[in-house]
């Protein structure tokens, strides 16, 4: 019997968060026979590959791993897209933990909604520390798209090229959406498949993670700025944007952290603009 859904996990040096990933989709309430499991591992020079061989060494559920050999998370997604035997491919990314029945959630709403490309997964809150607390208070506010859990349809994808093999960074998810809804596909929350993330909980790892934002935006900004503008990530925006962001958490929860996501989100953009900066040095995304 053929998978129903492939879950693609594209990782590298993920060690710290990469075993609650794998116990969560090993936990689903799906039927084993009805899945695979694709890693896509990006040159990982820690325990990261040793800790998914030791995980999935007992399961039921089919599972191959490949190496995106230093090409990036655009070639790493379209790696598992290439070898999927599944009507759909549902990505979790290595900081990512999903709920027992998030698999079947979105099968089932895929099915009920034909027209959908890509179903979104939904942010839940997870406690950690003041850093990582406050990330995912902004996040579970926002309930804003970030492609580290999400259901998309094979044949669609592939009826559009796929992934951008040529993005490093972050953003191909951004650009893949771009495409399919300019085929008339469209992308929806379901709102029962709630997922958490592990954020970084320092804020070196923090900076790291918006500059590599940034690295990516670059890609899309040279692409095509209908992807995306530079110019909606200025700080006086970001600024606005979190006051009010704040102001909606706050008054949801009555949690005093709310009110870090204004700075955080200035620092954040900070890092944004460093690593755009360091991606026009090295002329990323221009050809040769």
């Amino acid at each position: 019997m053929e998978p129903e859904i492939t879950v693609g996990i594209c990782v590298k040096n993920a060690q710290t968060t990469i075993k609650e990933t794998v116990e969560s989709v090993l936990a689903q309430d799906y039927q084993p026979n009805l899945m695979e499991i694709i890693v896509v591992d990006g040159n990982s020079s820690d325990a990261t590959l040793s800790i998914i061989r030791n995980l999935i060494s007992n399961t039921r559920i089919p599972c191959r791993m490949y190496s995106d050999g230093g090409k990036g998370l655009g070639y790493a997604r379209q790696t598992v897209v290439n070898n999927a035997r599944g009507e759909y491919v549902a990505f979790v990314d290595s900081d990512v933990v999903i709920r027992t029945d998030f698999l079947r959630r979105q099968f089932e709403f895929m099915e009920g909604n034909r027209r959908v490309g890509i179903g979104l997964g939904r942010y839940g809150y997870k406690e950690g520390n003041w850093l990582s607390n406050a990330w995912n208070l902004y996040h579970s506010t926002m309930q804003d798209f970030v492609g580290c859990a999400f259901i998309c349809r094979c044949d669609a994808v592939r009826s559009v090229g796929g992934f951008d093999p040529k993005i490093k960074g972050a953003g191909e998810d951004v650009d893949l959406i771009a495409r399919m809804q300019s085929k008339g596909w469209s992308t929806a929350m379901s709102k029962k498949a709630e997922f958490f993330h592990n954020y970084r909980a320092t804020l070196r790892g923090f900076w790291s993670e918006h500059s590599w934002f940034g690295y990516g935006g670059y890609y899309l900004a040279l692409k095509d700025q209908r992807l995306f503008s530079p110019s909606r990530n200025l700080p006086p925006g970001k600024l606005i944007h979190g006051l009010r962001t704040a102001s909606n958490a706050y008054r949801t929860t009555r949690r005093k952290i709310s009110f870090l996501i204004p700075p955080l989100l200035l620092f954040g953009n900070l890092a944004w603009w460093a690593g755009f900066l360091n991606a026009v040095l090295q002329r990323y995304g221009h050809k040769d």
